[in-house]
């Protein structure tokens, strides 16, 4: 039988941007993830029917994440 470990914490790793791949992928220091402009880049390049389905199913779970999208989608 195979025992599983849960991954505490990996995703919350910043990784300097000049650090080599190399050093990078074995280093402990946190890699910094934006979700939010992640998905802001997403969302910019999406077609329409896509962002608008998106964004509206959003707002049912998160009123003011969506409204904050949808404004920094209309500044850029």
């Amino acid at each position: 039988m195979m025992s599983t470990k849960k991954d505490s914490g990996k995703m919350n790793r910043e990784i300097p941007a000049e650090a080599p791949a190399e050093e990078a992928a074995g280093a402990e220091a946190p890699i910094k993830v934006n979700g939010f402009a992640q998905v802001l880049a997403m969302l910019q390049v999406a077609d329409e029917e896509f962002r608008e389905s998106l964004l509206k199913r959003l707002a049912q779970r998160d009123p003011a994440l969506a409204r904050s999208l949808r404004n920094d989608l209309t500044k850029g």
